[in-house]
């Protein structure tokens, strides 16, 4: 699975660097960090190609030393999947024809942004997707090597079976029924193999269970040995494939008690519906039924509104009783083969089997009338209850049980937020949703701002080189409305929409500021690394408060660092020089973060008089993965410290790390291997120093 955070590795064919920096900025304006390079001529694109792996090329036409053509061609020669884009001046119907024959996967005119940025994340998305199946088929044969050999192992009697034959049985199999090997069984009919006073009903049963109901459910009847003698079984049917081939697994079980104890680990014991476990497997099975068949099923997942007031109210064991009550009224309302289950503390889903969305918002409908209705009483104590219900739709294109369950928990928090108060259905719809969520934090950061709600957290960034001096990394969180805290990842794009990043940064300036007087008070030498966003860099009013705010609360400007990343500083050169300027005549320092993203990282940094370089978290984690990533951070380290800068890594997350930053040349690492970030300033720097003694 991809990995959102992950860089896009780029390629890029353009004699313009301005304009390939503009197509780097397409991703980064998106959200999405990138690690490119321009390709300088054909033996660079054969070292580049040998090297690394790459996402994604954009390949102008003006090129022409080496064209757009013979990029796509070298890519094709290496067998490498990357998917080439070619930019021109203007599409014709005839250019078109030739990219897409020479193995180009579109043709965009560099007037056309959006449409680039849509093409780019399209085909993007069609590689990680190609990828995943790669990794998919290799995993497959290795699970389907083990389970050939867990099969014949099993204690349990396990056969599969094509249009009621047998192709397959393991040993268990074999000896339950009374046979010397397999091929006495293979080709023979199941049917054979059941009592006659049982045939019809198995009859019936598999026709079902073909017409994808009866799934995972048990069959009792009498099996009949090779030597006609009879005995008493458990047969257990689910769709499966065998070398290949779609089929039957079929598990027998010829003690009760084993079966009901299997009853038992998929049961709730509160409710006694399915649980959560449970309900993922009988979802998983409807995914493979609607894979292979077409069969469309429909999810829905029913929170209980305002619950923890009244789990608070009426104590733990009502609570349980409650919800037994809650569950046998979604019993009365859901007709078998469907399955309603447990998921959550205070949720339940169901899974309506060969239904579509209608139906499901059809019984939501029902069951929040239903409960609305039924004043409940536990324990002498009335309980008025409603329901937030979310339906999601099971298809051919559901990936697996836990996805669809989530699009079901989304569109139920949708009632909850659009509505106020719940006790009403919504089909999923990830635009409502999406628009909902970003809704949900805009007021949020209203309610924040207005409240002082936001919190600050600490980050210890510690030296790899013997610096005693303390430092941390100011990071903000934003509560939601059960105290979660929310990561800036999450708001801050929505805030710069609103237009209130830079209310936002003076309060975590000033807020830094007083918080960092205290702690100097109590004899710390403490140095606050402070993130700025791109208005707050850009307003020349800043700086001058930020003077003031260091006057009163009588700190040197040294003790803080303003961080500056360097997509805004690249597209803001000037603007940044100048609040970099201001900063060092106030004696603040600056570091430059997300260092190595840019086509020319260089060329912005030898205009910008920064004392800290904190290198792009995607540098780190290639480390695990590439060899050749160990030696581009040496030589990225090497050059800035020629520069005389100090480095720093972030998302240091394991201790194997630590040998590679160490030999790169790191001063400063920073990550939850450190330490992750807490509420105080408490981190014992002094246990680094004894380390490095």
């Amino acid at each position: 699975m991809h990995n959102e955070n992950e860089s896009v590795r780029l390629l890029i064919l353009d004699t313009s660097q301005n304009d390939a920096e503009d197509l780097v900025n397409l991703f980064r304006n998106a959200g999405r960090a990138t690690q490119a390079q321009l390709i300088e001529n054909e033996q660079h694109l054969s070292e580049l190609l040998s090297n690394k792996t790459w996402d994604l090329c954009f390949a102008h036409l003006r090129s022409t030393e080496l064209t757009p053509f013979q990029v796509t061609a070298q890519i094709k020669k290496m067998e490498q999947d990357i998917p080439v884009i070619l930019i021109t001046d203007a599409e014709t119907p005839e250019s078109f024809i030739q990219a897409l024959e020479a193995g180009m996967r579109d043709i965009v005119p560099e007037d056309q942004k959006d449409r680039l940025r849509l093409v780019a994340i399209r085909e993007l998305d069609n590689l990680y997707n190609r990828r995943a199946r790669r990794r998919a088929e290799v995993s497959l044969r290795d699970t389907e090597k083990r389970c050939h050999l867990l099969l014949d192992s099993s204690r349990d009697a396990i056969a599969y079976v094509h249009d009621g034959m047998h192709i397959y049985a393991n040993n268990t199999y074999i000896r339950l029924f009374g046979y010397p090997d397999f091929d006495e069984l293979e080709g023979m009919p199941l049917i054979n193999m059941v009592a006659s006073q049982d045939q019809e009903k198995i009859k019936a049963f598999m026709k079902s269970f073909a017409e994808g109901n009866n799934v995972g459910e048990t069959f009792e009847c009498r099996g009949v040995r090779g030597d006609d003698s009879q005995f008493e079984t458990n047969m257990t049917f689910s769709a499966a494939k065998y070398d290949g081939e779609p089929c039957t697994q079929i598990i027998i079980r010829t003690s009760l008690q084993e079966s009901k104890q299997t009853e038992t680990n998929e049961q709730d014991i509160i409710t006694g519906l399915q649980n959560d476990l449970s309900f993922k497997n009988h979802v998983d099975r409807a995914i493979e039924q609607a894979s292979e068949k077409g069969l469309k099923s429909t999810v829905l997942y029913i929170q209980l509104d305002d619950f923890i007031p009244i789990k608070n109210r009426i104590g733990g064991a009502s609570t349980n009783l409650l919800l037994g009550d809650v569950a046998k009224t979604l019993q009365e309302l859901v007709e078998a083969p469907n399955l309603v289950a447990r998921v959550d503390d205070f949720s339940f889903a169901i899974l309506l089997l060969g239904q579509e969305p209608d139906t499901g918002i059809e019984l939501g409908e029902k069951i929040c009338e239903s409960v609305e209705k039924n004043h409940f009483n536990v324990s002498g104590k009335a309980v008025n209850l409603t329901v937030s219900i979310g339906v999601s739709i099971l298809n051919e294109n559901t990936a697996n049980p836990s996805d669809i369950i989530q699009k079901a928990r989304e569109a139920a928090a949708f009632v909850k937020t659009h509505t106020g108060k719940g006790n009403g259905v919504q089909l999923h719809s990830s635009e409502e949703q999406d628009a909902a969520h970003n809704e949900q934090v805009a007021n949020l950061l209203e309610r924040a701002l207005a409240k002082q709600l936001f919190r600050l957290v600490f980050q210890p960034v510690v030296s790899l080189r013997g610096d005693t001096g303390e430092h941390y990394e100011i990071m903000l969180r934003m509560p939601d409305e059960n105290g979660k805290e929310i990561s800036p990842n999450e708001f801050l794009q929505t805030a710069a929409d609103k237009g209130i990043t830079k209310e936002i940064d003076n309060w975590v300036i000033d807020q830094s500021i007083r918080k960092l007087g205290d702690h100097l008070a109590k004899g710390h030498k403490t140095h606050l690394f402070i993130n700025i966003t791109k208005e707050t860099m850009l307003d020349a009013s800043v700086l001058p408060k930020v003077g003031q705010m260091l006057n009163q609360a009588r700190l040197p400007g040294d003790s803080i660092i303003f961080q500056i990343s360097e997509t805004d500083a690249t597209a803001h050169l000037k603007e940044a020089k100048e609040f970099i300027k201001g900063a060092n005549e106030l004696r603040c320092k600056a570091a430059l973060t997300h260092f190595g993203r840019a086509l020319n990282p260089f060329n912005t940094l030898k205009h910008l008089p920064v004392s800290y370089v904190k290198i792009d978290g995607s540098f780190i984690d290639e480390l695990p993965k590439d060899d050749d990533a160990k030696e581009d951070l040496k030589t990225l380290v090497s050059s800035l410290h020629t520069q005389g800068k100090l480095t720093i890594a972030p998302m240091v997350d394991a201790a194997s790390l630590l040998p590679t930053l160490w030999q790169a040349g790191i001063n400063y690492i920073q990550g939850y291997y450190i330490q992750q970030p807490s509420q105080s300033m408490d981190y014992d720097f002094s246990t680094e120093e004894e380390d490095e003694d």
